[in-house]
């Protein structure tokens, strides 16, 4: 109705259409069935185009309807049924069924339907056998019943009905750990294609002789052969080399050379359904079989429980990973035992066994399936199943493994040794061929209730072993420097392993931990900090430094390192004051244990001289500063990286100070250095050119800093992210320098656009938020928008006497920026107050002669000049 305005007669533009259309389409549901218009329009113009042109009209269901809910006048009309399809499945099946008539090619002889037909070459040939349509085919067994719950895959059923099509060696290998649904996917599609068969036969190939015995039973069936069950078999596939109608499937082949050895012949369809990638050898064609879409699961869910709220749906199907067969054991479950979905998963977690061993209607339960296959492996391969249980302790992602390099290799960073070469790949080899994870290039992936259920497999008194295994199989790890954007792939992908064992470590009664391990977790956390994810850190941090000054007491080198790592952290998600507290405290630790000259010592010096920067105290941080860059330049020189770090700190204290020159000076020298030792696109030589951006707009040179500044923006989105906490801050500082130069348009776009990231990324009261939103006052009101500028200045000057105090030089800058506001507003008397406590505050503070204490002196003047009476 797109084209029919208000005022058409909508009988008379739908008859036009109907005389234009070639089909027209209804789309069936139960609502366009229910509405008023709809009777009229199949008794009119719908039927007779119906009578005019024979199969104009398609029915296409999008929604089921009951017997009652669908028209009597389209029930004599072939439908297409589109319900329960994604949108790729059902744009396949419309267009396929839309399609003109496929008839043989011109000449072609449609064989007539009796047993036989003689061949071209006088041999005795078995024709296909006609089926009619819903029928099952002449020869049929031992399928599986069909399970009236199946669910979804209509993806992967067009996928392996496309790939046996293509022919002409129609074998397909359906591939997947337990619990998948690679047997349901085969049993739905035989008895979805059944009449597309004359022959169509299920084997149990799990072992050679039920392979051999599934064959002969075939042959049995058809009359054929003699003899032992071998004989049998080769009867019977010598019997489908002679016919194109049938097919097989080989359920849960596990011996590739077994499979091999019995493989049909290639006139027909084969389907294997398999666990072990090992097959591909036999049947090059491999279609994995995965978990649910998450849409999947909680249809499923919905099928056994409908009135399950939506959101435990979602619950239970995170918490169950989308394995199939385990959201469908938990549906079952549910809706037998009316269990409340909190006490359900309270449940998984104590007792996974438990609850997991319940067998379905057409598969075993997943515990007896993950049990089995742990059985077959620790009898066939103990060693790998030995480090099979211990990885069930780490997270569910994918594992990175490598062997033990040879003494005089180097390690690959980020990979957990194992073992020997030939020990280590033989073992994965074997968990793989289990199906008992998956491996992805060098990595396994366990699902979380696989490894739920090897844990409960481990009797209560080895889990502290294995677990300390666990832990011990971490610490092997060889860190990459966390600093640095290349390492971070690698830290990415241990970080859920280390978080894993670390939740582990704070829940339970645990192992002694291995040094290793701790100074991993802690560089883990480094990467979380450098990367952007402090948030994420906090949450290992705090307990490992609470566990280590248990246990190795307030004065050890991990319990401080910790210490270090938190402060910065805190630091990172605006907690300045207790991330100085934690620095102070740190530093008079290590002057006492190690001296004052101790690199640990300086380094603890520098950082609190940031955070004092921060905190704005810049005359202590200053002090600080300039006495650990003259200790650190004398202990390891002016190259070395600790040397330029407080350098780099030094330099931004003089800018706060306003000695903007020295600073300049400073962060030349500093961003040079870095970029001969480090490289022009590492995160601390962009931290220097950040700071000497600022620097030249400071000491008035716009251009140069928009300049500098437009590249350093460039380089962090790329090298840190468009929502690094560092790329937003290069963001708001050049957008300052857009509007010094006029561009006050762009300057406020893209510090509304860098406010509504920080908002998003750190909260509304994180300092590096609050400084975009006086940034974005000034803006708006530069601008004209007085009244949001105004107000938006005032929500930020509360804000930062609340976060960060009311003499803090920052909330000092939004009070003077208020009072701009408050003036131009005609409120001359307010700003005049605000203006003289800033002033007072300010000369406290900063002194008489910083820059910004001169510059709201100056505004007051003025002001005071504007209401002094002539």
């Amino acid at each position: 109705m797109w084209d029919w305005t208000a005022g058409t007669s909508v009988v008379t533009a739908a008859n036009r259409a109907l005389r234009r259309a070639g089909r027209v389409l209804v789309l069936a549901s139960p609502d366009y069935f229910a509405h008023s218009a709809t009777s009229a329009q199949f008794d009119a113009a719908f039927i007779r185009q119906q009578q005019e042109l024979e199969g104009a009209l398609v029915p296409v269901l999008v929604r089921r309807c009951t017997p009652d809910e669908y028209p009597p006048l389209l029930k004599p009309l072939l439908s297409i049924d589109l319900t329960d399809l994604d949108e790729t499945a059902a744009k396949a099946r419309l267009l396929k069924q839309l399609a003109t008539p496929r008839h043989p090619p011109t000449g072609t002889m449609v064989p007539f339907p009796s047993r036989t037909t003689s061949s071209t070459t006088g041999d005795a040939a078995t024709a296909p056998t006609v089926v009619f349509p819903g029928r099952l085919p002449p020869v049929w067994g031992p399928v599986p019943a069909r399970n009236l719950f199946f669910t979804g895959r209509e993806g992967l059923l067009a996928e392996l009905h496309d790939r046996l099509a293509a022919g002409p060696v129609a074998m397909t290998a359906l591939q997947g750990f337990g619990g998948v649904g690679k047997t349901q996917l085969a049993v739905e599609y035989v008895w979805r294609y059944a009449g597309d068969f004359g022959l169509v036969w299920w084997v149990d190939a799990e072992t050679s002789t039920a392979l051999t015995s599934g064959l002969a039973a075939l042959a049995t069936v058809l009359g054929i052969g003699a003899g032992d069950l071998a004989n049998r078999a080769a009867a019977a596939r010598a019997e489908l080399g002679r016919r194109q109608d049938w097919l097989l499937v080989y359920d849960n082949a596990a011996d590739p050379a077994a499979l091999a050895a019995l493989l049909p012949p290639t006139s027909g369809r084969l389907i294997v359904t398999c666990r072990d990638e090992g097959l591909r050898r036999v049947v090059a064609d491999v279609l994995g079989v995965g978990e649910f879409a998450r849409e999947e699961s909680i249809q499923l869910l919905h099928r056994h429980v409908p009135e399950l709220p939506e959101h435990d749906a979602h619950q239970l199907a995170e918490a169950l990973g989308n394995l199939p067969l385990a959201i469908d054991q938990a549906g079952a479950f549910l809706a037998t035992t009316g269990m409340d979905t909190v006490t359900y998963l309270q449940v998984l977690a104590d007792q996974p066994r438990s609850l997991l061993a319940q067998d379905t209607p057409h598969h075993p339960g997943l515990a007896a399936t993950v049990s089995a296959a742990y059985t077959r492996l620790a009898a066939e391969q103990p060693l790998a199943a030995a480090l099979l249980r211990v990885l069930a302790f780490l997270a569910s992602e994918p594992i990175p493994l490598a062997a033990r390099p040879l003494s005089n290799v180097t390690p690959v960073p980020g990979a957990l040794l194992v073992a020997d070469a030939l020990t280590t790949h033989t073992a994965v080899a074997a968990i793989s061929r289990f199906a008992l994870a998956r491996r992805t290039g060098a990595a396994l992936r366990i699902h979380q209730l696989v490894q739920a259920l090897l844990r409960a497999h481990v009797p209560a008194e080895q889990a502290h072993d294995v677990f300390a295994a666990a832990l011990n199989l971490l610490g092997t790890v060889v860190q990459g420097d966390a600093g640095d954007p290349a390492a971070w792939p690698a830290y990415a992908t241990l970080t859920p392993h280390v978080a894993a064992a670390a939740e582990r470590l704070s829940a339970t009664e645990c192992p002694p931990e291995p040094d290793r391990f701790r100074w991993l977790l802690i560089y883990t956390c480094w990467y979380l900090v450098h990367s952007g994810q402090s948030h994420a850190a906090r949450p290992l941090l705090e307990p490992a430094q609470s566990r280590w000054r248990t246990a190795l007491g307030p004065d050890h080198p991990d319990s401080l390192a910790a210490a270090t790592a938190l402060a910065a952290v805190l630091d990172a998600l605006g907690e300045l004051q207790a991330a100085r507290e934690l620095d102070e405290d740190t530093l008079a630790r290590r002057q006492r244990l190690f001296g004052d000259e101790h690199p640990d010592t300086l380094a603890s010096t520098n950082n609190l001289a940031n955070r004092l920067s921060k905190l704005g105290d810049y005359p202590a941080a200053r002090k600080l500063n300039e006495d650990v860059v003259a200790r650190m330049r004398r202990l390891h020189g002016d190259d070395h990286p600790d040397t330029l770090g407080a350098a780099h700190n030094l330099a931004a204290t003089l800018s706060d100070l306003g000695d903007h020159r020295t600073a300049r000076s400073l962060d030349e020298d500093t961003w040079t250095r870095r970029r001969q030792t480090l490289g022009d696109d590492h995160p601390v030589t962009l931290a220097s050119a950040n700071n000497l951006a600022k620097d030249l707009a400071a000491l008035g040179d716009h251009q140069a800093a928009r300049e500098l500044g437009e590249d350093t923006l460039e380089r962090r989105r790329r090298v840190l992210g468009a929502d690094h906490p560092e790329t937003l801050s290069t963001a708001s500082n050049l957008a300052i320098w857009l509007a010094r130069l006029g561009d006050l348009e762009a300057a406020r776009d893209l510090t509304e656009e860098t406010w509504a990231r920080q908002r998003r990324l750190l909260g509304d009261d994180h300092p590096a938020t609050l400084g975009s939103a006086a940034n974005l006052a000034i803006r708006r009101s530069e601008l004209g928008q007085h009244t949001e500028a105004r107000a938006l200045a005032e929500d930020t000057l509360a804000r930062r006497r609340r976060v960060l105090g009311h003499d803090h030089p920052e909330t000092l800058n939004s009070a003077n920026n208020l009072a701009l506001d408050l003036a131009t507003a005609g409120e001359n008397q307010s700003a005049q107050e605000l203006l003289k406590d800033t002033v007072t505050r300010q000369r406290r503070v900063l002194g008489p002669d910083h820059p910004s204490t001169r510059q709201s002196e100056r505004i007051l003047r003025r002001l005071t000049e504007r209401t002094r009476p002539h």
